[in-house]
């Protein structure tokens, strides 16, 4: 195999294997043959030779757990965000006392009610009063003594409206409108002291320098700051005359100057809780706001207003949740239409198109501001839920029958969702089919409750179907009134 030789085979090669064999055992012979057989070294048996101990293996070192930091004990999660206090306001917009709305409240006067103002709102009277502070734009003086007549556009009211308003749940009105010197300085003066006696805080007007405000106002444990501005005026009267020496102050209305206005906002977030800011302003009849009035409500918003009511177009503007760069969200209602009067009187539902009823699309704005404990020491003032009530104004003026009667158009302010209920129940009493003496009447409700469903659809547009909320069913005397009193 290979290179390797076995022994077999080096036997062939040579033939010579026996001599070499008794070779080796003659030298075998001659190594042993020095000492005797018998002295031969006897045989020892084999000793064990021990093998060399094994090195003992090192123990192993000792267990030692891996070092870790220090333990921290779990900081405990805070409890869920905490509601410390918590105010409701409501707003609508323009009062407007026209002839007509006037003349309406006239024709329903009761000995509880003497000038009939209360029936104009009657129907709503407890949703207005439901909020802790309700506010409303008074769009019109109030100076029995001091007013020289009203024609179109200049406008007065007896002592009666503010009361009627705050017997409904109106506490807060603005007299900074463009309506505010119709009566001249006098009246303007007068209008403010019918307020105060009336029971209703005011807004809009003030000592020289501080017209805007802010008045201060504690509603459940939060301080809250309301300033009132307007555009313009329509008549002058707003300059002090000279002074007198020992007389009392001169009062003004408030004049909108948007530099003005933020910085003022800004001291008033310094001094409460929550701001509010009245805005007599914006373009008449027209459904969207004016880029500049946009820019003027977020710099307000972002100064520290939480809240801004818009008045003036007569129509209602969107509703803005605007998120400051502080974190927090400001509410701007750019224009919260007219509550009452007697606009868009000849509107026909079906026939006159529908943007001509928009003056008397109304809308009863609804707010939360509420203080949270978020925990850790964290509390912030800020917006909670918010929404809106759709509203209209009944006005029968193009209806042929009342020209029958020979009456005066009644006006009055209703709930679209109490309004609407109130058809369908009378709708599921007629019979069906409906007998001939019924369809008159029938065809009446259908109509009325198309034009409800209309009005509804069109002020969630404006305004945004996400804050839309539904009526309560009104109090039990709410329904008697509403049904004797229904146009």
């Amino acid at each position: 195999m290979g290179g390797m030789k076995t022994h077999a085979d080096l036997s062939r090669l040579t033939g010579r294997a026996p001599l070499l064999a008794l070779a080796g055992a003659l030298a075998l012979a001659c190594a042993t043959s020095g000492r005797p057989p018998a002295e031969a070294a006897a045989p020892t048996a084999p000793t064990e030779v021990a093998s060399p101990a094994p090195t003992p293996a090192a123990p192993p070192p000792a267990f030692e757990p891996p070092r870790s930091p220090p333990l921290r004990p779990l900081r405990p999660e805070p409890p869920g965000v905490k509601v410390l206090a918590r105010a409701e306001l409501s707003a609508v917009g323009d009062v407007l006392m026209h002839g007509a709305v006037k003349d309406a409240a006239a024709d329903h006067r009761t000995p509880s009610d003497p000038d009939g103002f209360s029936w104009l709102w009657a129907p709503v009277a407890d949703l207005l009063g439901a909020s802790d502070l309700t506010f409303a734009n008074l769009e019109t003086p109030v100076a029995p003594r001091a007013g020289h007549g009203t024609k179109s556009f200049v406008f007065n009211a007896p002592p009666t409206v503010p009361v009627a308003l705050r017997r409904a749940g109106v506490k807060l009105v603005s007299v900074a409108n463009n309506h505010a010197f119709d009566q001249g300085r006098k009246g303007f003066e007068e209008t403010l002291a019918e307020v105060a006696a009336a029971g209703l805080l005011e807004v809009g007007a003030g000592e020289e320098g501080r017209e805007a405000g802010p008045r201060f106002v504690e509603v459940n444990g939060l301080r809250l700051a309301f300033l009132g501005y307007a555009q313009f005026f329509n008549q002058d009267g707003n300059a002090c005359p000279a002074a007198t020496k020992g007389g009392p102050p001169c009062l003004r209305a408030s004049v909108l100057d948007p530099d003005r206005a933020v910085e003022d906002v800004r001291r008033a977030a310094a001094a409460a809780d929550a701001v509010v800011v009245s805005l007599h302003w914006g373009e008449e009849y027209q459904k969207s706001p004016r880029e500049e009035d946009v820019l003027l409500a977020h710099r307000l918003a972002e100064a520290g207003a939480l809240l801004v009511l818009g008045h003036h177009p007569h129509v209602l503007q969107p509703i803005e949740l605007y998120p400051c760069s502080d974190g927090r969200l400001a509410l701007i209602a750019y224009s919260l239409g007219n509550f009452i009067s007697n606009q868009s009187r000849n509107y026909e539902s079906g026939v006159t198109p529908d943007p001509v009823a928009a003056p008397r699309d109304g809308a009863l704005l609804r707010v939360e501001i509420v203080r949270r404990d978020y925990g850790r020491g964290v509390t912030r003032v800020e917006l909670g839920a918010a929404g809106f009530l759709p509203l209209w104004t009944e006005n029968d003026t193009a209806d042929p029958e009342r020209r029958l009667r020979g009456t005066r158009p009644a006006i009055q302010v209703v709930s679209l969702d109490r309004a609407l209920a109130a058809v369908r129940s009378r709708l599921s009493e007629l019979p069906d089919p409906v007998p001939p003496e019924e369809a008159k009447e029938y065809i009446r409700l259908r109509r009325r409750e198309e034009l409800y469903q209309r009005r509804v659809s069109a002020i969630a547009e404006v305004l945004g179907e996400d804050l839309e909320l539904k009526a309560p069913p009104p109090p039990e005397r709410g329904e008697e009134r509403a049904a004797e009193a229904a146009p």
